[in-house]
């Protein structure tokens, strides 16, 4: 098949494969019909049909189970997706991408309100990993858009490799760059979600704009303040326990598992493990690691967390603290979410070995472990240590 047909639109066998642009044939935006034979619903959509709209206008009418209407049988990686959406209330509805099933994909969405272009929470990216919403993880994926409430808003997504830029009502410049694309999947078909009206959905295979696909260099990379060699467990109960007790460390070495921190030094236990039913008990984890010092010395930590913590060091309890965002009082700056601006804490080391443990509980009241569960550490400086792993 030679270049030229490679691209030629069609609805029943789009092929959507990134190809670097510099040997990408010229693209045209392929027009998706938001009609009911493309689109997988349960019950949470109408299918509109209007003659200003001549590809149709899908309105999301409600949240169901599955809670997003999938276009069927296609596959997108890298390229442009354009949309037009009209919001119903102030809602949070918003587009899915790379989505592998309901439990996996990334999401833009906008949080809908009259102050958008001053809200620095209007568009926000999520990535969606084992059924988990980790829109408390990545505060730093949001900001205020020129998004206008009650009326047609155009929006432009350019995704390539781990980047992507986002574009609203024909501006020039993005409204939102996202670094580090989060998900785990690195291509997936495109979900509608949420209270709103949709039209004119095309979309550009390879057409990336010169986007450069690595992501942007890693701040915790090679910095050693970060804690980010741990050992953990699977998940176990807190039974009737307002707080884990050291007497309750497992010591069969067959419990433990190696954990590497993400991107930015995060510890992501949300990509480990999917969401308790709310029926089930309180759920936390055990993690430690070795610091080796090579003086006695006091260091000061700053830690972020989801949604419950304590810190044990050299056998002594250090450190506890509650991030929860739907109890009144009880969130952590910023908002609620992971940041190392969350809490802060001074640890003193010995000589030689010192053994750092932590628990953490990711329960969200009312939302059973529906959100963001991990950690992050680090220390003020790293002079005289090192992690052991």
């Amino acid at each position: 098949m030679d270049m030229q047909n490679r691209f030629i639109p069609s609805i029943v066998t789009l092929s959507l494969l990134g190809i670097a642009s510099a040997f990408a044939s010229p693209v045209t935006p392929t027009h998706i019909p938001l009609v009911a034979d493309v689109w997988q619903a349960s019950g949470n959509a109408t299918f509109i049909a209007r003659e200003a709209f001549p590809y149709g206008i899908l309105q999301v009418t409600s949240q169901s189970e599955a809670g997003f209407v999938a276009l069927k049988d296609k596959s997108f990686d890298n390229g442009t997706i354009e949309f037009d959406m009209k919001p119903v209330g102030e809602d949070m509805p918003g587009i899915r991408f790379r989505q592998k099933d309901g439990d996996t994909a990334d999401m833009l969405y906008v949080r809908v309100s009259p102050d958008c272009p001053a809200s620095q929470d209007c568009l926000q990216y999520v990535p969606i990993i084992k059924g988990r919403v980790l829109w408390d993880v990545y505060h730093q994926y949001q900001a205020a858009a020129p998004f206008r409430e009650n009326e047609w808003n155009h929006i432009r997504l350019v995704i390539s490799g781990k980047r992507m830029n986002v574009f609203v009502n024909g501006r020039t410049e993005p409204s939102l760059r996202v670094a580090h694309l989060e998900g785990d999947a690195s291509t997936g078909t495109i979900a509608f979600e949420g209270p709103a009206f949709y039209a004119n959905l095309t979309l550009a295979p390879g057409v990336i704009d010169g986007l450069d696909p690595k992501p942007a260099p890693d701040p915790a990379a090679g910095d050693h303040r970060y804690l980010v060699h741990w050992q953990g467990t699977d998940p176990v109960s807190l039974g009737a326990m307002d707080q884990p007790n050291l007497s309750n460390l497992p010591q069969s070495t067959s419990c433990w598992s190696p954990i590497t921190a993400d991107y930015g030094g995060l510890i992501n236990l949300s990509r480990f493990h999917a969401p308790t039913l709310k029926n089930q008990p309180r759920q936390m984890i055990w993690l430690r690691t070795t610091v080796q010092s090579d003086r006695e010395q006091v260091r000061h930590v700053a830690v972020g967390w989801l949604r419950e913590i304590w810190v044990f060091a050299n056998g002594k309890p250090v450190f506890s603290g509650k991030n929860l965002y739907n109890v009144k009082g009880g969130r952590k700056a910023p908002d609620g979410r992971l940041s190392l601006e969350n809490g802060s804490f001074d640890l003193s080391l010995h000589k030689g070995a010192n053994e750092i443990v932590v628990a953490i509980d990711g329960n969200t009241p009312d939302m059973r472990g529906r959100y963001g569960w991990g950690f992050i550490m680090r220390m003020d400086q790293a002079d005289g240590m090192t992690e052991k792993f």
